[in-house]
């Protein structure tokens, strides 16, 4: 199975909905990443491997990080490269497959992300492997490992049929979006994600858009980080990050 579908392909037009401003995110994501994170003078390229339509990279752009980008989406590498574009911001964006990353070159990076539930994409174990190796061999020893994704323990254990729905207001007018998630097996889930518009007139537009996810613990990602020869690995809940998930960080050792 295609690890993204399209789901984000044909989102990728409408991304930017699920969030209730997405350029306070961008801000407020690369606030809180950089304090994370050397600052740009020591850290090096930053390779965000998981790019979407870029609200990290433009983020860490915006406060001066060297960044660059890469997705299996064409589409949401087409929509960031038109949103740095906008922004007055050089960001290198290219379609790659965070298994392989053969865009990007070995020992080149003093920090690799992945985040936004990215990982949970991958189908195996074997993928999660692949990938990892290909973040491994694409930092520079000594090099800052960073994957964020749900906290899928309670979720694996309760199985919900959906998310809460959250509504936002453009200038007045409602904006409802929810989730409805269809379990496969203990781990795999199809989710339905709905962005359901209110339009002048109050009348209405919805969008759906499905994707196939694998549950993975934290606690399971972080011990695959170490078997693929990550040090350090630890994970960074909500309450000490400031980011909306759990952290998965680790370093590439020296030698």
């Amino acid at each position: 199975m295609d690890i993204a579908d399209t789901f984000y392909d044909d989102m990728a037009s409408a991304y930017h909905l699920i969030f209730a401003d997405w350029n306070v995110t961008i801000e407020q994501q690369g606030k809180i990443l950089s304090a994370l994170l050397p600052p740009p003078a020591l850290a090096g390229k930053v390779l965000d491997c998981a790019c979407g339509i870029g609200t990290q990279a433009l983020g860490l752009a915006g406060r001066g990080y060297q960044v660059e980008g890469s997705d299996l989406s064409t589409a949401e590498v087409e929509r960031a490269r038109q949103e740095a574009g906008q922004r007055g911001l050089d960001i290198p964006f290219r379609s790659d497959d965070m298994r392989l990353l053969h865009t990007s070159a070995a020992g080149e990076y003093g920090v690799v992300l992945a985040f936004d539930n990215a990982l949970p994409h991958l189908d195996s174990d074997e993928d999660i492997a692949m990938a990892l190796a290909a973040m491994y061999q694409r930092l520079r020893p000594g090099g800052k490992l960073m994957l964020s994704l749900r906290d899928y323990g309670p979720l694996m254990e309760q199985r919900p049929s959906m998310m809460p729905p959250a509504m936002f207001m453009d200038e007045g007018r409602r904006r409802i979006v929810h989730q409805v998630w269809d379990w496969q097996d203990e781990r795999r889930y199809v989710v339905h994600l709905y962005i359901t518009c209110q339009l002048p007139g109050l009348t209405w537009s919805s969008s759906h858009f499905t994707g196939h996810y694998r549950a993975l613990t934290p606690q399971e990602l972080a011990s695959h980080a170490s078997k693929a020869g990550f040090e350090q690995v630890q994970i960074l809940q909500p309450a000490a990050s400031g980011y909306y998930q759990p952290i998965v960080a680790a370093i590439r050792p020296l030698a």
